[in-house]
């Protein structure tokens, strides 16, 4: 039976203000399954507020796949939910919360809700607060902060304050895993990966989103969000040892997802787990294939801030294989690694996400194994950016030098200077291998 309570007035929005607020794109009147529910999905479950057992499956679906990082997957399986109880008001706060932004879209430069999927959502959830039990009531509340310019135009005044609504829920609701994991997560975007000094130390705010993701596993030694945020927020410290436990729990908790069983590799190499981290990160691409499968050609929405799914994350999981097989020393699978990365980007790597960089990547195997001769017996196999022509120079210059062709690596030397001062360096796509 669905609890009926009074909202009263929400973050300064009344009920005669929310009558007014414009009506959403996504609410769903179709007939047609929007999502599937995907075997091997996992068995974490927040019970909400539904009448239709099927809403609470998909909405599950939506949060464990929001939490494993694959977003157009949690922003159909809510949009199904939705679909199948448009008076919950829950599969909207998810649908916000799926479509919003997250450590990787802001680390990118990404837009937040660049459709308005998340801001409609939110307020299609707040329209039906009446429909919510109080902590669901203060959940939608919090998150309705993050997207309300009309109370904050200021975007990283916006994430400080939704920072506080979220430190709030958690000190109400301690022992509640999703929220916490939440606070945790607006705190960790309001850094984008950078938590720790370089000596190891927290840095402002790093220690309390670590406490909340460590009760949040006291809480529920399962969610997927708390083990998956807690690997990323130690991986820098100075004791990346202490996320063991949740790289080791973590591919279990959503056993379908490509993310989550690459995501310990980012602790098992910093712990010196080469042969694990290379490990899951080629069983990670074959799960992503496992999912494409399964999901057939269903409804994949791109329509929130950060487009990271099954469709487009092997070549993240590829860079793991050739990153962690060059620590180990083997050369001959770090180099299959990097050849397989840049026979992915096709012939025009500089149109491709990262393309330009996974070209250079065999190039710079050869370079740290020593392969002098190859490198300089070989033709440059992509050419005609500063980046690809300042790395050839780079490889080539280094192998020169150890081959004692002092000359020949002075002019490459001259020719990384050139390109170091190109103005199109500064418009080129390359970027660190992110989460």
């Amino acid at each position: 039976m669905r609890k009926l309570l009074t909202a009263g007035v929400i973050l300064g929005v009344t009920a005669m203000q929310l009558a007014a607020l414009p009506t959403a794109a996504v609410a769903q009147s179709s007939d047609e399954p929007l999502a599937i529910l995907v075997p091997g999905g996992g068995t974490y479950s927040r019970p909400i507020t539904t009448d239709s057992d099927l809403a609470q499956q998909f909405f599950d679906q939506g949060l464990r796949m929001a939490w494993s990082f694959y977003f157009p997957e949690s922003i159909a399986s809510y949009q199904e939910a939705t679909r199948l109880d448009p008076d919950s008001p829950m599969p909207y706060f998810g649908l916000a919360h799926a479509a919003g932004p997250n450590p990787n879209s802001r680390y990118a430069g990404m837009p937040d809700d660049p459709q308005g999927t998340g801001l409609d959502a939110i307020r299609e959830a707040l329209r039906r607060i009446d429909n919510a039990t109080p902590r669901e009531q203060d959940m939608i509340r919090a998150l309705f902060v993050l997207y309300n310019k009309d109370a904050i135009m200021d975007t990283r005044e916006r994430d400080f304050a939704f920072v506080d609504a979220m430190r709030k829920l958690h000190e109400k609701y301690p022992n509640d895993p999703d929220i916490g994991a939440m606070f945790a997560a607006g705190f960790m975007n309001t850094t984008r990966w950078d938590y720790w000094e370089k000596d190891g130390t927290a840095r402002p705010g790093t220690e309390e989103a670590q406490f909340a993701l460590e009760a949040a596993m006291r809480a529920e030694h399962d969610h997927p969000g708390a083990n998956h945020l807690y690997i990323h927020l130690m991986e820098a410290s100075g004791q990346p040892e202490l996320a063991m436990p949740a790289a080791q729990k973590l591919e279990s908790t959503v056993p379908i997802s490509g993310h989550m069983v690459h995501m310990p590799g980012h602790i098992y190499l910093r712990v010196g787990e080469y042969e694990k981290a290379i490990d899951i990160n080629e069983r990670s691409q074959i799960v992503d294939l496992q999912f494409a499968e399964l999901w057939g050609d269903t409804n994949f929405p791109n329509i929130g801030t950060y487009p990271l799914s099954h469709k487009m994350h092997a070549p993240h999981a590829l860079d793991f294989v050739r990153y962690a097989s060059m620590l180990q020393g083997s050369y001959a699978q770090a180099s299959e690694a990097a050849q397989r990365g840049a026979a992915s980007v096709g012939t025009a790597p500089e149109a491709v996400n990262r393309g330009e960089k996974r070209v250079v990547h065999s190039w710079v195997v050869d370079k740290v194994f020593g392969k002098w001769d190859k490198l300089l017996s070989s033709e440059q196999s992509h050419k005609g950016t500063p980046y690809l022509d300042g790395m050839w120079s780079y490889v080539t210059g280094s192998a020169n030098i150890a081959k004692g062709n002092l000359a020949a690596a002075d002019a490459a030397l001259v020719h990384i200077r050139e390109m170091a001062v190109d103005p199109k360096v500064d418009t080129t796509g390359v970027s660190p291998t992110s989460a």
